[in-house]
């Protein structure tokens, strides 16, 4: 199971149905200089801007063997954004809050984007050893829980209390994806990778146009660990995010380059097949979404996830 992706890594046969359950966690611990021309307060003597960014992500889904060359995956996500604020003044650009509730330019709430996909299995060797090779094509269709205006502004006095994090990013997204894996009977027993581009349609209501996202990633799993009654994998992925835009003009370090490197266990249950991950990412340039993005800016980054699939003991009977 390639990390955090429930649904990826395995083709169903027609009428089968596979549901799965991804639950991902990120904290970021971010700081920056203070802001030049910020015009506040700084009770405790130091402008710097110091804070935490966490994300808890629940994205449950459901695959359907549409025939035994086509699969179709759906699923949406729910979730919240938090920042913590490390100061005791106020800011117009930070503050003790979550994607939960409404701000001067964000709808607040809990439901982020769905998405569709219909994979096309051109190799797909079951469940036993074997090659698995998969396209993709699909669409994520954004929820109203966005940013309604800009985060950034021309100047220090023209800058207006703000929030930089949303559960969507308001923009209808076209999704390509292929996936390769080979199942084998000697270490590492689960090799393989998968490359997908999310490339956004438009620009949202407001006037936000979002990064193309590009992931390319790499995954081995060994045979089962007796010690740990779980097989030990590794992972990497490179990511890369073109430069956004708001109202035409750059989002700053919108354009960004990360490196990816994770371990992970993965168990055989009774209720299901269960991943536990751990990545630590580390930017080559860019930065975090959710501050302003400097270049000063300086951060450190954990994810975890939790993902659960189990193949259903029945099948749709027109589809078989």
């Amino acid at each position: 199971m390639p990390v955090g992706n429930s649904d990826k890594g395995v083709g169903l046969w027609a009428g089968q149905i596979m549901v799965g359950l991804d639950n991902n966690y990120q904290y970021i611990d971010w700081g920056h200089p203070e802001i030049d021309g910020e015009n506040a307060d700084y009770e405790d003597g130091d402008g710097n801007h110091l804070g935490t960014l966490s994300a808890k992500i629940v994205s449950p889904g459901i695959t359907i063997g549409l025939s035994n060359y086509w699969n179709m995956t759906i699923n949406q996500v729910f979730g919240i954004r938090s920042m913590t604020w490390g100061k005791i003044w106020d800011s117009d650009h930070h503050r003790e809050e979550d994607s939960s509730s409404n701000f001067d330019n964000a709808l607040g709430g809990l439901l982020g984007d769905s998405r569709i996909i219909f994979r096309y299995l051109f190799l797909n060797d079951g469940a036993g050893p074997g090659t698995r090779l998969f396209f993709g094509l699909g669409l994520v269709k954004p929820s109203k829980n966005t940013l309604t205006s800009s985060p950034f502004f021309p100047s220090a006095d023209e800058t207006e209390p703000h929030r930089h994090f949303s559960m969507s990013e308001g923009v209808y997204k076209l999704l390509f994806e292929t996936q390769y894996f080979v199942k084998r009977k000697m270490n590492p027993v689960f090799v393989g990778g998968t490359f997908s581009i999310d490339q956004p349609l438009s620009k949202s209501e407001y006037g936000y146009k979002a990064s193309r996202l590009m992931d390319l990633s790499f995954t081995a799993f060994s045979n089962k660990v007796k010690l740990i009654n779980a097989s030990v994998g590794t992972s990497f992925m490179v990511r890369h995010t073109s430069l956004a835009y708001w109202n035409d003009n750059p989002a700053p370090n919108s354009e960004s380059i990360l490196l990816i490197p994770g371990m992970g266990f993965l168990w055989n249950t009774k209720i299901g097949t269960v991943a536990l991950n751990i990545q630590k990412p580390y930017f080559l340039n860019g930065s975090i979404t959710g501050t302003e993005g400097l270049t000063q800016e300086e951060t450190d980054v954990y994810q975890f996830s939790v993902s659960m699939r189990r193949m259903l003991n029945y099948s749709i009977p027109f589809l078989e």
